[in-house]
């Protein structure tokens, strides 16, 4: 288990040492001085996903207050500081592998380095409140096991979380008002949103330590950006977001960071993504054996459609999706499959003798009990490293 983002709200503070902290992000605009490179960027917004690497850093003057009849508004207060980011990418620079896993050391290490970086004092991380917490797994897959895994949880169906759930080839995503749970691959994520950056920062780390010899230094870079992008590829990720609401209503308020222990988030964690798989299997068990692929689609269509796509599914069982193609024309192939699809019908690793198929991983499931849970580190290799103490020497 690991943390990813987290939201906290500061006490309310002297307005003096507000108007310092405004004027020092404003300078600041997270650029670093020295060399020019983004390191740790502060800036006083939202962060535009869990992939943001930069610290968002809110002064704010009002807070919502709910009036006699329940309706809520924003009135001025006493300032107060909102800030917002992935300590594990804090900590690490990514968060392709490790990461924080205690809480409370997670949140006083961000405050301290917030702290540093604002070259401002601010109150103690055990008084701040907490806003979001983003709770990780990860597991270890082949690339192409990951891409059974999510083929495989596109056939079920999620009526609680469906209206707004988005599936994609390589990620799920469900959100709710108490908890939002994302199933993700690695891979092609880190490759969109790390990859330069870390090479940026890199190749300036390798300038300073090795001299400027640019050509050296961008082949180190690449170097180890290569090696965590070949950790990324073997990783799926799973992450609970829980929300203000939920802390609201389980603490009867937004707790503070000493009153959230580590094992009530693990529990919050490993229930949310039992609910998900356990709803996804009961809103439509998959089927793909030959007799019960037919009995689904005579359930679910007329019968003379049922023979059309009890056909083309034998076609797709045993010849593949390349060979399915060739066959159909392009909007009768993809209006078969979608018809199978919402029916639970799978057409891989059927009982029928499958030429161009492999079987999906019947045994696995993203539970903590599953034996390609990720719960050792790394290997202690120089390439998989990005030092923490650097990052903070160079911020």
């Amino acid at each position: 288990m690991a943390y990813d983002t987290v939201k906290l709200r500061s006490p309310f503070m002297d307005a003096s040492l507000m108007a310092r902290i405004e004027q020092q992000c404003i300078l600041r605009s997270g650029l670093h001085l020295g060399t020019g490179e983004v390191l740790y960027e502060l800036h006083a917004g939202e962060l535009l996903g869990s992939w943001d690497s930069r610290i968002a850093i809110k002064p704010m003057h009002e807070e919502h207050v709910a009036d006699k009849n329940g309706r809520v508004a924003m009135h001025p207060c006493e300032p107060y500081l909102l800030v917002e980011a992935s300590v594990h990418k804090v900590m690490l620079g990514h968060n392709v592998y490790g990461g924080p896993s205690d809480f409370r050391q997670a949140c006083c290490d961000l405050i301290a380095l917030v702290e540093k970086l604002l070259d401002t004092d601010l109150p103690g991380a055990d008084w701040w409140t907490v806003h979001r917490v983003d709770v990780a797994n990860v597991f270890d897959l082949p690339q192409a096991q990951v891409k059974r895994f999510f083929e495989s949880m596109q056939l079920l169906s999620f009526p609680r979380r469906g209206k707004k759930a988005m599936k994609t080839a390589q990620s799920l995503y469900f959100p709710g008002k108490t908890t939002t749970v994302k199933f993700y691959h690695k891979g092609p994520e880190f490759r969109l949103h790390d990859a330069g950056r870390l090479k940026r920062f890199f190749r300036i780390l390798f300038s300073h330590l090795h001299g400027d010899d640019d050509g050296k230094n961008h082949e180190r870079a690449e170097r180890k950006v290569q090696a965590l992008q070949r950790l990324a590829d073997k990783r799926l990720r799973v992450e609970v977001e829980i929300h203000a609401d939920k802390l609201q209503y389980d603490f009867g308020r937004c707790p503070l960071v000493s009153e959230v222990r580590d094992d009530y988030l693990q529990r919050i964690h490993d229930s949310e993504i039992e609910r998900v798989l356990r709803e996804g299997k009961q809103g439509m068990e998959t089927v793909r054996t030959e007799e019960a692929v037919w009995q689904r689609l005579q359930e679910c269509h007329p019968a003379k459609l049922a023979h059309v796509l009890h056909a083309f599914w034998q076609v797709m069982a045993t010849r593949g999706d390349d060979k399915a193609r060739e066959r159909y024309t392009k909007p009768t192939f993809y209006r078969n499959r979608k018809l199978l699809e919402e029916s639970g019908v799978s057409w891989r690793g059927s009982d029928v003798f499958i030429v161009a198929n492999d079987c999906p991983i019947h045994d696995f499931a993203p539970l903590r009990a599953d034996r390609r849970f990720c719960h050792l580190p790394a290997r202690n290799r120089p390439e998989y490293h990005v030092s923490r103490d650097l990052l903070r020497l160079a911020a």
